[in-house]
């Protein structure tokens, strides 16, 4: 039996063997063709894959020229190159079974095309003052071929027609710099400067200087001193800085000696500020639990002069877009997620693990917890009679916290408030607040921005204004709107965007794309396109004139824009790299705007024409930013 077991074996190995042998042997033929070999630099190079293969089939093809590489069997788009030489071109093409082949082939780059001299003038050219129409003309020409292409830089905005029409809404030396492109494309620039006089209506700034070393601006927005005399600015450098009126820093305070672990390049803290002067700040904006306790959230409160007055620890809290909300005798926040009771038990003397806390606001000590469902990415808002509302996450919408007695209650189902909740349509849909901060007139209507959430919302619009009156909110039956507004843009998660209320009870609403003023009864009055997307709350004055910050998608300018009252952009002005906060009106009218300016967090004042609306003329309703109505 070993003896036959012996013979099949060799027999199979020698039926293995001559299979080997009887294999077809498999070669690879890489080659290609171009249409020519000499090119002009940015010319087209067009080229055909004409590789082969015996006994297999080509399945991957990779092409090689200087530091570039793609795969494909054919080139998707024609290569170029934009400096003179021999160029090198290879391809490598794959059979099915691994067997590669390659083909290397070198072409002439030639450099003889005459560049286009650029060259334009523009009318009027002198006498210009801000808010005039200037007509700039191109005068360009090209020495063996044709313009096809015009490029204006006017200050930080770009055009891209031949002979443009620009209004200048800033004032001084402005640089206008004309690029055009010939039909080999070759490129050529002028630069020149427009001396723009100020006008009536002009945004003049009064200074500018950096207040922290590092850090991002996103969100976070100046808030004021209740004599007018200081200024309060944030970012996530973690620094809470003090600053004159005259621009002069009075005093810095380290917010992150806990070690808060805050992600430079994301939301921070709004501060808030007490009637008696206490500035209220919030650190914690991380992207993962952390349960070593090496890092630690939490809520400080600084007196005027830059001292600690109290802290509250908060674990691995989550604070994200918040505004610390400041009522009679107490201090509410909202977290986006919350440290565990096993991870954190002595931060739940009351056993729970809700969304909501209130302090004591003179000493900092817990005063209970309030349940907001699944935790909250920012906007907040509170009556004179100290009920508010929070934006909840997703499906949950906008809850209703009722001050009654010494506490505060909610109505409807812990798990699906439905009708109790405000942004509640019927069935799934529910509009969803994100981060936008609402506002509340004398009489408690509420204006919420709310947007649609995928498979949520009622209606095609991802922008939605909504009023509700708490003055009927039935505590059995729960919530029903006023009037609803579609409005153009979005409402975009992390912005901060929302609505304030001018002094005839005009709602101004801020959507990534512009400006929308709303009369009381809920039709619209006028709507004005941003120039960039918009960010942050808009702020509005006692004339009705209407403030707002916007930033270019590549950060490469962040204005502060005024509209007059009738939504016609009157002036703007760059403050640096993106402003993408809130402006903050003073008491003596001065607006305040807080971004980023040469890499660093910059606080600029901005001369304005009047003080702040009476009402909730800005973000957190006023400047000291309570976000209550008072």
């Amino acid at each position: 039996m070993k003896r036959v077991n012996r013979i099949l074996l060799i027999s199979l190995s020698l039926l293995a063997a001559v299979s080997c042998l009887n294999k077809p042997k498999v070669s690879v033929n890489a080659d290609f063709t171009t249409d020519k070999e000499t090119y002009e630099i940015y010319e087209d190079i067009k080229i055909t894959n004409v590789s082969t293969a015996t006994n297999d089939m080509i399945v991957a093809c990779k092409w090689e020229w200087g530091s570039e590489y793609v795969w494909g069997k054919q080139l998707e788009a024609p290569l170029s190159f934009d400096t003179p030489g021999e160029k090198e071109i290879k391809l490598t093409a794959v059979t099915e079974s691994g067997v590669s082949g390659t083909c290397t082939k070198i072409i002439t780059v030639q450099d003889t095309n005459k560049r286009p001299v650029a060259d334009f003038d523009y009318s009027p050219s002198s006498g210009i003052t801000a808010g005039d129409e200037v007509q700039f003309t191109d005068k360009s020409s090209d020495p063996d071929g044709k313009i096809i292409g015009w490029e204006w830089k006017i200050g930080a905005n770009t055009v891209t027609e031949q002979n443009p029409k620009f209004t200048f809404n800033e004032y001084g030396d402005i640089e206008v710099t004309l690029t055009v492109t010939d039909n080999q494309r070759g490129k050529g620039s002028v630069t020149k400067t427009v001396h723009v006089e100020k006008s009536e209506a002009s945004i003049e700034l009064l200074w500018s200087n950096s207040y922290d070393g590092d850090g991002d601006v996103f969100f976070s927005s100046p808030a004021v001193s209740p004599d007018g005399n200081t200024i309060y600015a944030f970012s996530s450098g973690l620094h809470l800085v003090a600053v004159g009126k005259d621009g002069e820093k009075k005093w810095s305070f380290d917010a992150g000696t806990h070690n808060p672990g805050t992600t430079k390049n994301f939301s921070s803290c709004t501060p808030s500020v007490d009637a008696d002067g206490t500035v209220f700040v919030i650190v914690g904006n991380k992207d993962t639990q952390d349960k070593t306790r090496t890092y630690e959230s939490g809520i400080f409160a600084v007196n005027p002069d830059g001292t600690q007055k109290w802290y509250y620890a908060y674990g691995y809290g989550w604070f994200c877009n918040v505004i610390p909300l400041v009522l009679n005798d107490h201090l509410f926040v909202a977290t986006k997620r919350n440290p565990a009771p096993a991870d954190f038990p002595e931060l739940w003397p009351a056993g729970s693990a809700d969304n909501g806390l209130l302090l004591y606001k003179g000493d900092g000590s817990y005063a209970g917890y309030l349940q907001v469902k699944r935790g909250s990415h920012g906007g907040l808002a509170a009556t004179k009679e100290e009920h508010f509302l929070v934006h909840t996450d997703t499906k949950y919408g906008t809850r209703v916290y009722w001050k009654e007695g010494d506490g505060w209650k909610y109505y409807g189902a812990a798990a699906g408030q439905n009708a109790f909740m405000l942004g509640y349509i019927g069935q799934t849909n529910t509009e969803i607040g994100f981060t936008s901060y609402m506002a509340i007139d004398s009489s408690n209507k509420v204006y919420i921005l709310f947007g649609k959430a995928e498979g949520a919302g009622s209606s095609e619009a991802d922008a939605v204004l909504m009023c509700y009156d708490l003055t009927k909110y039935d505590k059995n039956a729960g919530a029903t709107h006023e009037w609803r507004l579609d409005l153009d843009g979005m409402n975009k998660q992390y912005s901060g965007l929302g609505t304030v209320l001018g002094e005839d009870g005009t709602i101004y609403v801020s959507t990534t794309t512009g400006i929308t003023a709303v009369n009381p009864d809920g039709t619209k009055k006028w709507y004005t396109p941003a120039g960039a997307e918009v960010m942050g709350s808009p702020a509005v004055d006692k004339l009705g004139n209407v403030y707002y910050n916007e930033t270019a998608p590549d950060q490469s300018a962040g204005k502060l824009v005024k509209l007059g009252p009738d939504g016609v952009k009157v002036a703007e002005i760059t403050l640096g790299q993106s402003v993408c906060s809130s402006p903050t009106i003073a008491s003596d009218g001065t607006i305040y705007c807080n971004g980023v300016k040469d890499g660093k967090p910059t606080l600029s004042a901005v001369k304005g024409v009047a003080a702040p609306a009476e009402g909730w003329s800005q973000l957190g309703g006023n400047p000291r930013k309570t976000c209550k109505m008072e």
